[in-house]
């Protein structure tokens, strides 16, 4: 057999656009090759870090649970941070070693906090960290996750969260269905500066819980479903609230903010901004010195067992049981000393 020249044989048309195309198909395979070859002795991407373990699961979980909390405000002044409080800042700081959280703070001249009355935490977190950020997520999905029923937000219902302010937002569990919304303003471009992040929670997480959670009493604490509470309930007239005591399972009235009749003396205002709250020994806030005033007492503005005598002598002659304690019928009193 005589073989044909190569410069003679005939190609069909279907041949060579196979061969072509086969040929394509290996040049495109060897550079693929090359390319993930150097990858690989180059140093490929690192894989994305997982994210953040969720802290634990409760140690006994009943088949009940909690509602959603109710939207229950500060009214009262009780600078101690609560059991239920202090647990929830403990477990979070335990889950991410190298954070730390705050409590109960100082109080200011209305109860605009849950800081005031010890059921609220700050855990130190900031956005501009990427750990701490995935950690703060992993605390939101935890809180937020269904349980093996399907329920939502089943560990913000057994820890009793109120709310959470994080990242330039707030959600609330008295009204879920508006999911995150806006805090304060913060999302706009004028408040993204870092001398800002505290204002909007952008360098920790604000937590503030119901009563049944910051006194330690619900489920994921107890492995009992806990009893809607409502705290004291502040008399319409008063500013403040007397600290919480007990339990009280019914809703209080929302009060109009009170207000100091016009042309009210600086003495008069002071004591209806303050009216409500418990002054004891040692104190300096701004009420005292209006107290000493009312009650006859040097005006030193710090409240000692001078202005106590005082203030009982003041107690007895309005008829009042001289306790030496400012009570809702001595607040009263002083205030009506105090008009125009």
């Amino acid at each position: 057999m005589v073989s044909t020249p190569a410069a003679d044989r005939t190609t069909l048309p279907e041949q060579g656009a196979t061969a072509r195309r086969t040929t394509a198909t290996a040049l495109l395979a060897g550079m693929l090759a090359l390319v993930l070859g150097l990858s690989v002795l180059a140093g490929a991407p690192p894989e994305p870090a997982s994210a953040a373990s969720p802290p634990p699961a409760a140690a006994v979980t009943p088949a009940g649970i909690e509602d959603l909390a109710a939207y229950v405000p500060a009214n009262s002044c009780s600078v101690v941070t609560r059991p239920g409080t202090k647990k929830l800042g403990t477990l979070l700081v335990k889950t991410y070693p190298g954070t730390s959280f705050g409590g109960a703070r100082s109080c200011g001249a209305s109860p605009d906090s849950e800081h005031h009355d010890g059921r609220a935490v700050d855990w130190m977190n900031s956005v501009r960290n990427a750990t701490q950020k995935k950690q703060a997520q992993a605390v939101i999905d935890w809180l937020f996750a269904a349980d093996a029923q399907g329920r939502p937000y089943a560990n913000a219902r057994r820890l009793g969260v109120m709310y959470v302010i994080w990242d330039n937002k707030i959600w609330g569990a008295y009204r879920p269905s508006d999911g995150w919304r806006e805090y304060n303003g913060c999302k706009a471009k004028s408040k993204q500066k870092k001398s800002l992040d505290a204002a909007c929670h952008r360098n920790h997480m604000h937590i503030s819980l119901s009563w049944a959670g910051a006194t330690g009493r619900t489920s994921y604490w107890t492995g009992e479903v806990a009893a809607p509470d409502y705290g004291r309930c502040r008399p319409a007239d008063m500013s403040w609230a007397y600290a919480y005591d007990k339990p009280n399972p019914t809703p209080c009235p929302r009060g109009a903010k009170v207000k100091a009749p016009a042309k009210a003396s600086a003495t008069l205002k002071t004591l209806v901004t303050y009216s409500g709250r418990s002054i004891k020994t040692g104190d300096k806030f701004a009420a005292v010195k209006a107290v000493q005033k009312s009650v006859g007492a040097r005006q030193t503005g710090t409240w000692s067992s001078a202005s106590v005598t005082k203030l009982k002598a003041f107690q007895r002659k309005h008829d009042l049981d001289d306790t030496g304690k400012l009570n809702y019928a001595t607040w009263r009193a002083l205030i009506e000393s105090q008009q125009p």
